[in-house]
């Protein structure tokens, strides 16, 4: 009975967490928004001592571990990483506390980064930074409520049968993608290969699950949602997420994918998940979830949400401060985004927006390939809502950024190199835009957003 309850219960407290909007104090959000706004209107300046604790300890710690290896292996994994993934901790950490703390003001390259329209829009009281650090703070300990006690096994079980009809891939892949859904895009790519690894995918259909759902989750997603003023429709946001990607997904199974064949790693045996004769799909979907309820304990769950934020404030978070800076600085200093983008702004000025919406348009569309939040940084400060939907939207459906998930996959024994995940991300782009042109029409005339 207990396991049941555990199935139930928390996984109705997950989904009510992270998905249902309440209105507290006149403003209709999702939970983690309401927690973002109750830390900044009273601990900011405590919070923000908390983050540069963090940052230090990242930039301290990633230095000694270039020479020093711990008898834990929890600090090994965390601290010790690659020769690029070093750079990019220390460069975020130092920038952070730069930012932070106003190091070097007056000279003339540090004004560069203090700018409040780089360094300063990063990091600080209404930094955005700040605003991912509260959100995955608490979003990282609440997933589990999503993710340990069933509701994924059940969902990907019941879905099987659709699944492998519509996305010709084994039912069971619907439990990878779930898990990138509510979870983290890397986490599912992962998992993806380490399946492909033991039989139970063969490369074409690891190379569509990893490309078509391992996109980031949910617990980023509400970040992106709150910095561009979504929260209160986040299940619309979310939901369009959803729908593109399946979209993107449906085309992606029926192409041809010469490169990725039908064969499975190193020979292995094919490997099968089926529903027992004795029992119906919702039945083996219930008994399978309260399975995963009976094997996850609160107590394991809760560890290894703490652990996963610690990995999130060493290994992510210093990366999108600094791509995020660098990037920002080359936006508002070169004009190098302008460039690249050029050929997009007549689309968008095509589409009906004004000319200085589509000029911010244009680069958001491109600069999620360096990292899944600078779109949302280019275009937060534009006045059309149907814009920052459109970029909001678009920044997660294109799945691949060099930050992160582009050089996972490139690192899976899936067989992606550099030039194939480039051509993920002009695929999506190119797809996604006029799915996007067609659903944020549909919310606009429905009154859910504004041009």
């Amino acid at each position: 009975m207990i396991n049941k309850f555990k199935f139930i219960f928390l996984s109705l407290i997950g989904f009510i967490f992270f998905l249902v909007p309440f209105t507290i104090g006149g403003e209709s959000r999702i939970m983690i928004s309401h927690i973002i706004y109750l830390v900044t209107d009273n601990i900011l300046d405590a919070f923000i001592t908390f983050t540069a604790i963090s940052a230090g300890i990242v930039l301290v710690g990633t230095v000694v571990f270039l020479f020093y290896e711990s008898s834990s292996q929890f600090l090994n994994r965390i601290f010790k990483t690659s020769p690029i993934n070093v750079v990019l901790r220390l460069l975020g950490s130092f920038l952070y506390l730069m930012v932070i703390y106003n190091w070097f003001e007056g000279n003339a390259w540090a004004d560069m980064i203090l700018d409040p329209d780089t360094g300063g829009l990063m990091a600080g009281g209404t930094g955005l930074l700040t605003t991912l650090y509260i959100t995955f703070f608490v979003g990282i300990l609440a997933l589990p409520l999503l993710t340990h006690f069933g509701i994924v096994e059940f969902i990907g079980i019941l879905m099987g049968p659709m699944v492998e009809k519509i996305f010709r891939v084994p039912g069971y892949s619907m439990i990878d993608a779930i898990a990138s859904f509510v979870g983290d895009g890397t986490i599912g790519i992962v998992v993806t290969d380490k399946q492909y690894q033991r039989g139970y995918y063969n490369q074409r259909e690891a190379y569509i699950i990893s490309t078509s759902f391992s996109i980031v989750g949910i617990a980023f997603a509400a970040a992106v949602a709150e910095e561009l003023g979504f929260s209160g429709i986040f299940p619309i946001f979310y939901g369009s997420i959803v729908v593109v990607t399946l979209i993107l997904a449906f085309i992606t199974a029926r192409m041809p994918l010469k490169k990725f064949e039908s064969t499975y790693y190193e020979d292995k045996q094919p490997k099968s998940m089926e529903t027992p004769e004795d029992e119906t799909v919702i039945e083996h979907a219930y008994d399978q979830a309260v399975e995963q309820a009976e094997q996850t304990s609160v107590k394991g769950a809760f560890v290894e949400a703490l652990k996963n934020v610690v990995n999130i404030y060493v290994g992510f978070l210093p990366i999108i401060m600094a791509v995020g800076t660098v990037s920002l600085i080359v936006a508002e200093y070169t004009p190098f985004f302008d460039i690249i983008s050029a050929p997009l702004v007549p689309v968008y000025d095509f589409l009906g927006y004004s000319s200085e919406v589509a000029a911010e348009m244009a680069p958001a569309s491109v600069a999620g390939f360096a990292d899944m939040y600078l779109p949302a940084l280019f275009i937060s400060g534009a006045e059309s809502e149907a814009a920052r939907f459109f970029i909001g939207v678009l920044a997660f459906t294109q799945l691949v950024f060099m930050s992160e998930t582009g050089m996972i996959l490139v690192k899976t024994k899936i067989g992606l190199n550099f030039w194939d995940v480039i051509k993920v991300f002009l695929f999506r782009t190119v797809l996604s835009i006029p799915i996007l042109i067609v659903l944020v029409n549909i919310l606009a005339s429905m009154g859910v957003i504004s041009h």
